[in-house]
C-alpha cells in the first residue's frame, strides 16, 4: 500500500512537470498564427482540409499568375509553400473554362483546352482551406482578377488575311502549321497571342495598301466587314466578341467566300468610278468630284455609313448654304464626303461639294455592291 502512494506520488510530479514544460514552450508560438476553422463554408464541394495535427506553419501561396495575361492559351500557376496536401480543395476559375487542374510538388496549375478569351476578366478563387502537406491552411480564401489581354494589330491582321477579308496573305519567315481551315481553336488562339514574323503579299491587283502593324483604313474597313458578317456592330476595333468570333471563325475553316470589295475613283478628267471584286471590274461609271475650294481628298477610306436616302447639308465655297433633301444611295467614307447619286446635266469632271457624285440609276447598282467596310480609293 504505500509502495502505490510513493508511485502515485511520483506520476503526479512527472505530470505536473511535463505541463510545466508545455507552457513553458507554448509561450514561444509564432505571433502570427491564426485559427483556422475547419470547414470552408465559402467553399461548395471543397473538401474541408483542416491541415495536420500539432502543425505550426500556415500554409502560404508563394507564387501567383500575373494580374495581366499576356497569353491566354499558358497555363495559370499557383505554388503553395509546400506540397499539395490531397485533401486541399481545387481553385476556381470564373467565367468557368474548358481545361484542367493538375498538382505536382508544390504547384497547383490549370492548363486550358484551348485559351482563355482575349480581351476578357476572370477571377481566380484560392480557397481558405488551401493546404500544404505537414502546414495548416491558408486560412484566407484570396479571389485573383485576371485581365487577359487583347492581341495586337499584328494578329488582327494575320488572322483576318487567314479569314481572306484583306486582299493579301501573310507569309511567315519561317514555316508554320498555323493556316485557316487547318488549326485546332488552340493553334489559332497561339498564333494570335503570340503572332509570328512575316510578311504580306498583294493577291489583288490594284488593291487598296495595308500598312503591317498600323490600324489603316483597310485593316480597320476589313475588320467592319468581318464583324457586319458575324452580327456585331461594325466598330473597326476587337474587343473580346470579336475575338471570339475570329478564334472561331479560323477553327471552323470560315472564311469569306464573296469577292474582295472596293472602289477607286480617279480625279483625272473625265472623272470616274470603279467597282472592283477581286481581280475584275464590275462596274465603271463617269463621276464628279468636288470643285476647288470643296475638292475631294485623295487618300484611302473605309466606308463607315450607308443610307438609302438622306437630307444632305453644308456651307458651298462661295459661303452660302445649301440643303438637299432626298439624296439617293448614300456611302459616307470621309467625314461628310460620300459616294452617292445626284442628277447633273453631265458627269466626268468637278462639280460637287467633295462628295463624288453618281447618275442615280447608276448610284443604285453601286450601293447595292457596296457595304460598310468596303474601301474607296480616291486618286489623281
Amino acid at each position: 500500500m504505500r509502495v502505490r502512494t510513493i508511485v502515485g506520488g511520483f506520476v503526479a510530479i512527472v505530470t505536473l512537470a511535463a505541463a510545466v514544460i508545455l507552457i513553458v514552450l507554448g509561450s514561444g508560438r509564432p505571433s502570427g498564427e491564426q485559427v483556422v476553422p475547419a470547414s470552408d463554408t465559402t467553399s461548395a464541394g471543397s473538401t474541408g482540409a483542416t491541415g495536420v495535427t500539432g502543425a505550426t506553419v500556415t500554409t502560404t501561396l508563394t507564387e501567383l499568375p500575373h494580374p495581366t495575361i499576356a497569353d491566354g492559351t499558358a497555363p495559370l500557376v499557383l505554388r503553395l509553400s509546400g506540397p499539395v496536401a490531397a485533401s486541399s480543395p481545387t481553385p476556381l476559375l470564373s467565367p468557368a473554362v474548358a481545361g484542367k487542374w493538375t498538382t505536382k510538388g508544390n504547384l497547383e496549375t490549370f492548363t486550358p483546352t484551348s485559351s482563355l478569351e482575349p480581351c476578357s476578366t476572370y477571377h481566380l478563387t484560392v480557397w481558405s482551406q488551401t493546404t500544404a502537406t505537414g502546414q495548416l491552411p491558408l486560412g484566407t480564401q484570396r479571389v485573383l482578377k485576371l485581365a487577359v489581354a487583347c492581341p495586337g494589330v499584328h494578329a488582327v491582321q494575320q488572322a483576318l488575311a487567314r479569314l481572306h477579308y484583306i486582299p493579301y496573305r501573310f507569309h511567315p519567315h519561317t514555316p508554320t502549321t498555323t493556316q485557316s481551315g487547318r488549326e485546332t481553336r488552340a493553334a489559332a488562339a497561339h498564333a494570335a497571342f503570340k503572332p509570328v514574323a512575316g510578311h504580306f503579299v498583294k493577291v489583288i491587283k490594284g488593291a487598296p495598301p495595308l500598312a503591317a502593324g498600323q490600324v489603316d483604313a483597310t485593316t480597320r474597313g476589313a475588320l467592319e466587314v468581318f464583324q457586319e458578317t458575324h452580327g456585331s456592330a461594325a466598330t473597326g476595333t476587337a474587343g473580346a466578341g470579336t475575338w471570339a468570333a475570329l478564334l472561331g471563325a479560323e477553327a471552323g475553316a470560315h472564311t469569306d467566300r464573296t469577292p474582295y470589295t472596293f472602289v477607286t475613283v480617279s480625279q483625272s478628267q473625265p472623272e470616274s468610278l470603279e467597282v472592283h471584286r477581286g481581280n475584275k471590274i464590275a462596274l465603271k461609271t463617269p463621276a464628279n468630284t468636288g470643285v476647288p475650294g470643296a475638292p475631294t481628298q485623295n487618300g484611302v477610306f473605309a466606308i463607315f455609313a450607308r443610307f438609302v436616302s438622306t437630307t444632305m447639308t453644308g456651307t458651298n465655297p462661295d459661303g452660302s448654304h445649301y440643303s438637299d433633301p432626298g439624296v439617293p444611295w448614300v456611302n459616307y467614307f470621309n467625314g461628310g464626303d460620300a459616294v452617292h447619286g445626284f442628277n447633273r446635266p453631265g458627269y466626268g469632271y468637278p462639280q460637287s461639294d467633295g462628295c463624288v457624285e453618281l447618275p442615280p440609276a447608276t448610284a443604285a447598282v453601286v450601293f447595292k455592291m457596296l457595304a460598310i467596310g468596303d474601301i474607296v480609293v480616291v486618286s489623281g
